[in-house]
């Protein structure tokens, strides 16, 4: 993984931090994209059967989810209706559930841990007609004490869903960008705990940052690439942002994903 964020994979900031070297990373990821939502060979068929029973939920969830990155992406709901349909679809839905219909205790056994950061594992439900370019839903897993850094991104949506544990979530307004670091507002700044979420736009809320204040994991659900336009992503530094008038920090740019994580992971 180079040291900048990938645009064409912008849901995975920290996926590749499980190792300094590049072939190291690599080889992490390659291991987490080949944990898939799979029954186990060789079962019984009763068993088989609650397996195919329990994964509907998440599907059903991924597919309603997707259904309304479709119509975002026809221009049938505006990103802050994205946003509205996403907290009400997960709200009909209780962690426990998309825990238990995600087999997660297997998932999280065979998840390889890393020294600062997420585990990042890409999920790939069951969808009609195969999933829209820029959509995916993925869990970042990580242990008390490590963060999601502070960052932005460009033409995308996303909604970050607590599945377990707890996490000090701080959102920011992205007033404007400058050179060398961006202008921000805060505005949400709390512990969120299982079955709840926040999300982000370009227009509310777009500079995030997760801490994990117990090991916890988050399911995000995200559509990359609005208006056919890449999706970057920018990371920054709240804490060392100089405090400017109506309550806007300039907070400067952090130039790579390793300094990021050092920082904050």
């Amino acid at each position: 993984m180079p040291n900048e964020p990938s645009p064409s994979d912008p849901g995975s900031l920290i996926t590749d931090s499980a190792a300094p070297a590049e072939p190291r990373r690599r080889a992490v990821l390659g291991g987490l994209l080949a944990v898939g939502l799979v029954s186990l060979a060789g079962a019984a068929l009763v068993r088989r059967a609650v397996v195919t029973s329990r994964r509907r939920t998440f599907e059903e969830v991924a597919r309603r989810a997707h259904d309304a990155s479709q119509a975002l992406a026809e221009g049938q709901i505006t990103i802050a209706g994205w946003q509205r349909a996403l907290d009400s679809i997960f709200q009909e839905v209780s962690p426990d559930e998309l825990s238990e219909s995600i087999d997660l205790d297997a998932l999280l056994a065979r998840t390889p841990d890393v020294p600062r950061g997420a585990s990042v594992l890409t999920l790939a439900p069951d969808l009609p007609g195969g999933p829209l370019p820029g959509f995916a839903t993925k869990l970042f897993v990580l242990r008390k004490g490590r963060a999601n850094p502070p960052h932005a991104h460009d033409n995308m949506v996303s909604m970050h869903y607590v599945l377990r544990g707890k996490f000090r979530v701080r959102h920011y307004d992205r007033v404007r960008d400058e050179p060398d670091a961006i202008i921000l507002k805060p505005t949400i700044d709390r512990v969120i705990g299982p079955g709840e979420s926040t999300s982000i736009s370009e227009n509310h809320d777009n500079v995030h940052w997760h801490l994990a204040e117990s090991d916890g994991v988050l399911l995000d659900v995200l559509r990359a690439g609005l208006g056919d336009l890449p999706t970057e992503t920018h990371l920054v530094d709240p804490v060392a942002a100089t405090p400017l008038e109506g309550g806007l920090l300039r907070a400067p740019r952090l130039p790579t994903v390793d300094k990021a994580l050092e920082r904050f992971g």
